[in-house]
């Protein structure tokens, strides 16, 4: 939703510890796939006066992220495209950083999409350069209830362990792993439900409205009951050899 800072539940005190650690230097490219708004590209121009393109399927999102940068960076160091990331023609060894952040949808579906982004975006980094990769995982098995609304795109065996080998298994060295912990998901998820609530009850005639509210309910029960307890949001820091 626009009026999210990022699609995740990761606090502003975390996010700008994670872009502290990644320690850019000036000028270096970077790449966002999947860059919902903008905001954390925008934040790291800021911080390090990088260039950079951000890739994103969604107009809204990427109008957005034109509309955040302007007047907090030149829009010569940021480019927003509105494409597909999955499609889209990326040169290879291009880029210092590669960031895929809760978007490995946009390289394929279902239980194979980490591994599948992580292999795309390889050959797009320089050597020595380095991805940040956010997904979801386990924190325990799913029960059947649980699965039924989850889907199969986080299967049990994919935990916070897990992901991290998976990266280690394609020849990439980890150096920084980052949760999300308890309130920031309630925070996540609380403000998300009251924007589809506002949302829903100011265009009562909006049938597709109706229907995410509907299903906004059932995933915030589902998430009170099971979620809470099951479902992580791992950062993940890797660098090419």
């Amino acid at each position: 939703m626009i009026e999210l800072l990022w699609n995740a539940p990761v606090s502003e005190s975390r996010m700008t510890e994670i872009l502290a650690v990644l320690e850019l230097n000036t000028g270096l490219r970077i790449l966002d796939i999947g860059c919902g708004c903008g905001e954390v590209l925008i934040r790291l121009s800021e911080r390090y006066q990088i260039t950079g393109t951000g890739i994103d399927l969604s107009r809204e999102h990427i109008d957005e992220a034109r509309r955040r940068m302007r007047g907090r960076i030149p829009v010569s160091q940021i480019e927003f495209i509105e494409a597909d990331g999955g499609a889209f023609p990326f040169k290879q060894n291009e880029y210092a950083l590669a960031l895929c952040l809760g978007a490995t949808h946009a390289f394929a579906s279902g239980s194979d999409a980490y591994r599948n982004a992580i292999e795309r975006m390889i050959p797009l980094v320089q050597p020595g350069g380095l991805l940040l990769i956010a997904d979801g995982y386990l924190k325990q098995p799913a029960g059947p209830e649980y699965r039924a609304l989850l889907g199969e795109a986080i299967p049990d065996e994919m935990t916070h362990a897990a992901n991290v080998a998976m990266g280690q298994q394609l020849g990439l060295i980890p150096l920084a792993a980052w949760t999300s912990n308890e309130q920031e998901w309630d925070d996540f998820e609380w403000r998300y439900q009251r924007i589809v609530e506002r949302k829903a009850r100011e265009q009562p005639d909006d049938q597709g409205l109706q229907e995410k509210l509907q299903h906004r309910r059932e995933w915030i029960q589902a998430y009170l009951q099971w979620g809470r307890a099951t479902l992580g949001y791992g950062l993940y820091l890797f660098q090419k050899q």
